[in-house]
């Protein structure tokens, strides 16, 4: 089935429906500064992985004391509070894909790896909450990405097959997700979102607006 036919578009959340990386990391090094942290070369990998994975990571190389899914949600606050304070907006052409497949009578569903206070405020701050149809966070699933869970949670609440539906996403682990569960993948070249290898998606964007549905 090609992408033209799709009954379902799900879109990644951080660097997709919003440019957040650039907010993930202002609240990370706000983070670094209370906590007395240098980063250096030792400092590991953020974008498109688990925040609580990357805390529990520097927990262990910089021997500062606290809780992985503690100081995750402490990054999640400062993310939300500067979404707010800042006036963010959805990503250019997002509202305006979301009305598009909606007009075609496509489901809407969003597959994040963030967990559910972060996408429930995000999505609540941006003004777009109630397009969704279904919202699946990375809290709700046993595994992160890049494995599928977070897909094929979307796909069994929603009652679509994977070749129905098409993903968006902006990280080699989220596009890792989407093909491993089976769903057709744009790879959107956000550079807010670092560098980030989106080789393996089956269309590579540079703007929200050049998906077609």
């Amino acid at each position: 089935m090609g992408k033209q036919d799709a009954r379902l578009i799900i879109f990644d959340m951080d660097g997709v429906i919003l440019d957040s990386e650039p907010l993930h990391e202002n609240a990370r090094q706000m983070m670094f500064k209370k906590y007395g942290i240098i980063p250096d070369e030792k400092m590991p990998e953020a974008v498109g992985k688990s925040s609580s994975g990357f805390w529990r990571k520097v927990i262990e190389i910089y021997q500062i004391e606290g809780e992985p899914y503690a100081l995750e949600k402490e990054q999640y606050h400062l993310v939300a509070k500067q979404i707010e304070e800042n006036d963010v907006k959805p990503s250019d052409g997002l509202v305006e894909l979301i009305m598009d497949a909606k007009e075609k009578g496509m489901g809407i569903a969003l597959a994040s790896s963030s967990t559910r206070i972060l996408v429930d405020d995000s999505l609540r701050l941006l003004g777009i909450a109630e397009q969704f149809d279904v919202t699946v966070s990375g809290d709700e699933i046993p595994k992160k990405k890049p494995a599928p869970d977070v897909y094929l949670k979307v796909l069994e609440l929603t009652g679509v097959k994977a070749e129905e539906a098409v993903a968006v996403e902006d990280s080699r682990a989220g596009i890792e997700a989407a093909k491993a569960a089976g769903i057709f993948c744009y790879g959107y070249d956000n550079p807010t979102s670092g560098m980030q290898d989106i080789s393996k998606a089956d269309q590579q964007i540079k703007s929200i607006r050049e998906i077609k549905v």
